[in-house]
């Protein structure tokens, strides 16, 4: 066995070491979250959860499109009911490549996305593009059970990257308490007797660090706590087995973050978040009813006060009068700024143009449609997300299956190949083009097609890109010569 690789400091030290690098993303972050869902990113200051700086926006477009863009991500890159995945027989030759190898690698793929579905991370996939878009960084860590992800905004963790944009190091800080920790840690890091039964209630969470390095071609992971390495974290993970994975919004050339697609909207957010409190006072202020009274007019106050709606009493008319603030002309200016604001908004956040219908199975084509939009509108940031988190993603699943011996290796005379994003979701495309060739090769061979097309391989093709299971559907060849 390979011995554990511990880098010369401590995880704290280092991941102090690293918080000026993060400082900046981090802030713009919190004064995106401020305009869209301000407790998205609330903080916690000596272990307690601090609230101070979470403000109620006067406007809610923030957040309306905000989740209207996380949805969409959602049902692009991780749609339920489609794999975002498919394997593909790379290294094949036309001789080797048959209907039983098709189906094999439908069957693997199909097994891996359950196994997906069952782990329960689709549950958590939505807090995921929620912080994506409005910090432009998340964290997703894989455990090495059945168990589902978890998810760490850019408050908790520090990283850093290669020129090339390769993680080496991932540094995560929480907060444990001492009872959930080895009782040999505890007493390593605690010099003093072990708590007294009455103490532990009162005794404060200690800070854990997750500390993951990259050497070579593995990533080699342990725990701290107050310095000392908790006995039993140390793990040693090829770089497709990693359970870390971070995701950036852009890939920014020598950046260790990313900027958010928030953030390239603040300006307009903050703008008509501060026309819609303007408004929003201004009318509260019109609302309001003021009585003038002459001091010297004839008309008693205490009759105005005492008679009943639709009653009449003795007064003259110039005596009272009622205080008006005459801003309407400037209130609506105000209103008719924020309403060509939102209307910007609305366009970025992909509020005002179709989406995908509210139904239980949506179909690949509208996923493709769904699709299509982002990649216009976020600035090909599908594409980003098909190579910093669904291949990743894909591999660790794959390994960590193989590991937990859920599923069997494929033939080694196979390489799959983990095709993701657009490619994945173009099955459609390839059973379209298969029945536009099978047409025109019928109409120029006639009958004789039949006697150039490997009818195995095509008919279960064409149930791949339907998405239909041929297991038990389909006879195989010794069942047609058995029946002819």
């Amino acid at each position: 066995m390979t011995e554990h690789v511990f880098p010369p400091y401590s995880a704290e030290s280092r991941y102090r070491a690293l918080l000026s690098a993060r400082q900046y993303y981090l802030e713009a972050a919190k004064e995106c979250c401020k305009y869209t869902v301000p407790a998205m990113l609330s903080f916690f200051e000596d272990g307690v959860k601090s609230w101070a700086d979470v403000r109620t926006p006067y406007q809610g477009i923030g957040a309306r499109g905000l989740n209207n863009l996380a949805s969409k991500l959602l049902t692009a890159i991780t749609p339920v009911n489609i794999p975002m995945f498919r394997l593909v027989a790379e290294d094949s030759t036309e001789d080797d490549y048959s209907a039983e190898i098709e189906e094999q690698l439908n069957k693997y793929t199909e097994t891996v996305t359950n196994c997906i579905k069952a782990s329960g991370d689709y549950a958590h996939m939505f807090e995921v593009w929620q912080l994506l878009l409005v910090s432009g960084n998340v964290l997703i860590a894989d455990p090495d059970d059945n168990g589902n992800i978890r998810v760490y905004s850019l408050r908790d963790y520090v990283l850093k990257r290669d020129r090339s944009g390769n993680v080496t190091e991932i540094i995560i800080k929480e907060s444990v308490s001492p009872e959930a920790l080895p009782a040999e840690t505890v007493k390593a890091i605690n010099t003093s007797d072990y708590f007294l039964p009455s103490e532990k209630m009162s005794m404060p969470d200690w800070e854990l660090y997750t500390y993951a390095a990259r050497k070579g071609d593995f990533f080699y992971v342990h725990q701290e706590c107050k310095g000392t390495v908790i006995s039993g974290t140390e793990g040693k993970y090829p770089l497709e087995g990693c359970p870390f994975i971070p995701i950036r919004m852009y890939a920014g050339a020598g950046e260790d973050y990313s900027r958010s697609f928030v953030s390239g909207y603040l300006g307009d957010l903050k703008s008509v978040d501060g026309l819609s409190q303007g408004a929003v006072e201004g009318a509260a202020m019109a609302a309001k009813h003021i009585y003038l009274v002459h001091p010297d007019g004839l008309t008693d106050i205490k009759d105005i006060e005492e008679t009943p709606n639709g009653g009449i009493v003795y007064g003259r008319l110039d005596d009272v009068q009622v205080l008006q603030s005459n801003k309407g002309g400037d209130l609506r200016v105000a209103s008719d700024e924020a309403a060509k604001i939102e209307r910007r908004l609305s366009q970025a956040f992909l509020l005002l143009d179709g989406g995908i219908r509210n139904a239980e199975r949506v179909t690949r084509e509208e996923i493709r449609a769904i699709a299509g939009e982002l990649e216009s509108a976020l600035g090909g940031v599908y594409s980003v997300m098909c190579h910093s988190f669904q291949m990743p993603y894909i591999k660790r699943k794959i390994w960590k299956l193989q590991r937990l011996m859920q599923i069997r290796p494929l033939n080694k005379s196979i390489k799959p190949v983990v095709v993701t994003g657009f490619e994945a979701l173009g099955i459609i495309g390839d059973k379209e083009r298969l029945l536009e060739f099978i047409t025109v090769a019928a109409k120029v061979l006639g009958d004789s097609v039949q006697d150039y097309i490997n009818t195995d391989v095509f008919i279960t093709r064409l149930a791949s890109g339907f998405g239909v299971k041929t297991a038990g559907l389909i006879k195989t060849r010794e069942a047609l010569k058995a029946s002819s």
